[in-house]
C-alpha cells in the first residue's frame, strides 16, 4: 500500500489545513479525506497528480515515501525559489533560449504534466536548437501511439512534434494540429473545436475519436513541423511519374535541337 494517506495528512499538518479545507482545494468529500488518511481507500490517480503539482511535491514520493516535516519544508523552499526566479531580472538571450527549445520525450510526459510550472524540471530536460525557430518559444513532444499516421504515411510512433506555445483563451483552427496537454496526458492530434468542446481527431482510421472540454486544457501547442524516423522509398506510382517526367525532359530536348537545326 502506497503512502498517499499518512502523507495527506502530514501536509495538512503543516500547512495547517482542516480536512474540510484540503478536500475544498482539491473538489472532493470531506470524508474521502479520512478515508485516505485511515488507509480506507486510495485518491484517485488525477487526484494524486493535482495534490502533487500543487504542492510542488513529486508523484513518486508522496506514493513511495513517507514525506518528513523537513522534506516538506524543502519543497517549499523549491517552490520559494521558482517564484522568485519568475519575478527576477531578466535572463541572458542564450539562458532563455536555451529554456525555449525543450524537449519532452515520451517517458517524462507524465512529470511534465505534474511539473508544468515548474521552471527547474523544464530547464532539466534535453535541448534542440531548431534553425529558424531558435527565438521563439517552441516545445518538442514525442509522438507516443500511432494514431497520427494514415497508413504508415504521416507521422509515426516516436516522431518527434515541435510547435508554438498558444496563447489564452486559445483559439483553435479546426483541422490543424495541435500537442493538447490535459491532466492526463498529452495528446497530438488535428483539432475540431465546438462551442464548449474540443473534438481531438485521429489520422489513423483505427483510432477512436476523444471529446474534451475547453477547460480541462492546461497548455496548448500550435505544432508548426516534426522530424520523422521514418524514411519511405518511393511508391510505385511516384517511380512512373518519374520515369514520365525524364521521358518529356529527353524528348522537350530532342524537339529543341530539331527547331534549332531547321533554322
Amino acid at each position: 500500500m502506497s503512502s498517499i494517506g499518512k502523507n495527506i495528512k502530514k501536509i495538512r499538518t503543516v500547512k495547517k489545513l482542516s480536512q474540510a479545507a484540503f478536500a475544498e482545494i482539491f473538489n472532493l468529500a470531506r470524508p474521502s479525506i479520512g478515508a485516505y488518511e485511515e488507509t480506507r481507500a486510495e485518491p484517485k490517480v488525477d487526484t494524486i497528480i493535482q495534490i502533487a503539482n500543487y504542492f510542488g511535491i513529486s508523484v513518486d514520493s508522496l506514493l513511495t515515501k513517507e514525506l518528513t516535516i523537513n522534506d516538506l519544508y524543502n519543497f517549499n523552499v523549491h517552490l520559494e525559489k521558482e517564484v522568485n526566479s519568475r519575478t527576477s531580472e531578466k535572463k541572458t538571450d542564450v539562458d532563455t533560449n536555451f529554456i525555449k527549445s525543450v524537449l519532452v520525450p515520451g517517458d517524462k510526459q507524465i512529470e511534465y504534466i505534474v511539473h508544468i510550472n515548474n521552471h527547474d524540471f523544464i530547464s532539466s530536460l534535453p535541448k534542440v536548437l531548431i534553425p529558424k525557430y531558435h527565438n521563439k518559444n517552441i516545445r518538442i513532444f514525442e509522438l507516443t501511439t500511432d494514431d497520427m499516421h494514415d497508413n504508415f504515411h504521416g507521422m509515426n510512433l516516436g516522431d518527434l512534434v515541435f510547435g508554438q506555445k498558444m496563447n489564452i483563451p486559445q483559439k483553435f483552427i479546426s483541422n490543424n494540429l495541435y500537442v493538447i496537454i490535459t491532466k492526463e496526458k498529452v495528446i497530438i492530434r488535428r483539432v475540431k473545436s465546438k462551442k464548449d468542446q474540443l473534438e481531438l481527431v485521429p489520422d489513423n482510421s483505427n483510432f477512436n475519436l476523444i471529446e474534451i472540454k475547453k477547460g480541462e486544457v492546461i497548455e496548448a501547442w500550435e505544432v508548426i513541423g516534426y522530424f520523422s524516423q521514418k524514411i519511405d522509398a518511393p511508391t510505385l506510382i511516384s517511380e512512373r511519374i518519374m520515369h514520365l517526367e525524364n521521358q518529356f525532359d529527353a524528348l522537350s530536348e530532342r524537339l529543341l535541337k530539331v527547331e534549332k537545326s531547321e533554322k
